[in-house]
C-alpha cells in the first residue's frame, strides 16, 4: 500500500501508526500543508530518485475537502517509489477524494480508546514502570481523560522514581483545570458574585487545588491588562500578544470593569495569595474567600 489517511484524538498513536509505516526509513519528508500546496505536496510525491530509495511523504494538517480534489489524478496512477501519508484533523466523507481515498489507500481513524486503563498499564509495562491502577485513576482524573497527557505526566514521574502510586502521583503531578473552573474564573473576573456562590461551593466541596486556579486568574488578569494597556485592532493586538483575536475581544469586554492600577493590585493580590497558601498554616479555602469578597 503507496497512500495512507491517518486520524487520531491522540498525538501519541498517530506517532506510532506513522512509525509503523516508515519503520527505520530515514528517507522521510515532512510538509505542513497549511504552509505547502497541493502542487508542492504532488512533485514531492511525483519525483524519481536516480539511486531508486523509497521515500516516504507526510502530510500534516491535509484537509480533505473540494479544493483538493487534484490530488486524485496522483492516487489513481501513484508513483511506486513514494509512500504517501495525509494527516487529517477531520474527514469529510461526502467528498469525491474521500471515496477515491477509501478505495485506493489505507485508513487509519482511532478515535477513542476501548480500554483506557489496560493502554496506560501496558505502556507503563513496556517501559520498566510500576504502576498500579489507583495511580492510573488518579492520572486519569487529574488530566480530563486525556491520553496523551497521562502518559506525560507517567514520562515526568518516571524521571524520578519506575514506582508510580497514588502518593508519588500527588506528590509530582499537576491537576488540570477542569472547564467547571474556568467557568468559575470568568464568573470571578466578571464580578458576577451569584455565579460565584454556585461555583465556590463546588470547588470547596470536591477540594479542588487551588494553586492551578490562582494561575488561570493571573493569566487571564495579565492578558486583560495587556489589551487595556495596548492600542490597535484585536487583530493587531492579538498578533503582538500571540493569542487569538476572539480572547482579546473578551478582554476588552472584561477590561470594562477595572483600571489598570486595579488589574496590577489583582496581579499582586494573587501572588501574595498563592504565597499565603503554601506558607501559612491557615484554611487555604478562606484566604481564596478573602480574596474573592475583595474584588
Amino acid at each position: 500500500m503507496n497512500i495512507y489517511v491517518v486520524k487520531s484524538f491522540s498525538l501519541r498513536l498517530l506517532y506510532d501508526e506513522i512509525n509503523k509505516i516508515i519503520k527505520d526509513s530515514s528517507n522521510v519528508v515532512r510538509m505542513n500543508m497549511d504552509e505547502c500546496s497541493l502542487s508542492d505536496l504532488i512533485n514531492e510525491c511525483s519525483y524519481y530518485s536516480l539511486i531508486k530509495e523509497h521515500k516516504f511523504v507526510i502530510a500534516n494538517n491535509f484537509k480533505i475537502d473540494k479544493d483538493n480534489i487534484k490530488l486524485v489524478d496522483y492516487i489513481n496512477n501513484p508513483n511506486n517509489d513514494t509512500t504517501l501519508i495525509l494527516i487529517l484533523d477531520s474527514i469529510d466523507k461526502r467528498s469525491t477524494l474521500y471515496k477515491t481515498l477509501s478505495n485506493k489507500a489505507k485508513i487509519i481513524i482511532i478515535d477513542k480508546i476501548k480500554d483506557l486503563n489496560n493502554k496506560i498499564y501496558n505502556y507503563c509495562k513496556s517501559n520498566n514502570i510500576e504502576i498500579d491502577y489507583r495511580a492510573i485513576n488518579k492520572l486519569l482524573e487529574n488530566n480530563l481523560n486525556n491520553y496523551d497527557l497521562v502518559l506525560n505526566e507517567i514520562d515526568k514521574i518516571n524521571i524520578i522514581t519506575d514506582k508510580i502510586n497514588t502518593e508519588t502521583v500527588n506528590k509530582y503531578s499537576l491537576k488540570l483545570i477542569s472547564e467547571d473552573n474556568f467557568e468559575f474564573c470568568d464568573a470571578v473576573i466578571r464580578k458576577d458574585y451569584k455565579r460565584i456562590k454556585l461555583y465556590l461551593n463546588e470547588f470547596i466541596i470536591l477540594k479542588q487545588d487551588i494553586s492551578p486556579f490562582i494561575g488561570l486568574l493571573a493569566s487571564q488578569y495579565r492578558i486583560i491588562y495587556a489589551v487595556k494597556h495596548l492600542q490597535g485592532t484585536n487583530e493587531e493586538i492579538a498578533k503582538l500578544l500571540e493569542i487569538h483575536p476572539y480572547r482579546v475581544k473578551l478582554a476588552r469586554e472584561k477590561g470594562v470593569l477595572y483600571s489598570l492600577d486595579e488589574l496590577q493590585k489583582k496581579l499582586l493580590d494573587l501572588t501574595e495569595l498563592d504565597y499565603n497558601i503554601k506558607t501559612l498554616n491557615v484554611d487555604k479555602y478562606l484566604l481564596l474567600k478573602i480574596f474573592i469578597i475583595n474584588i
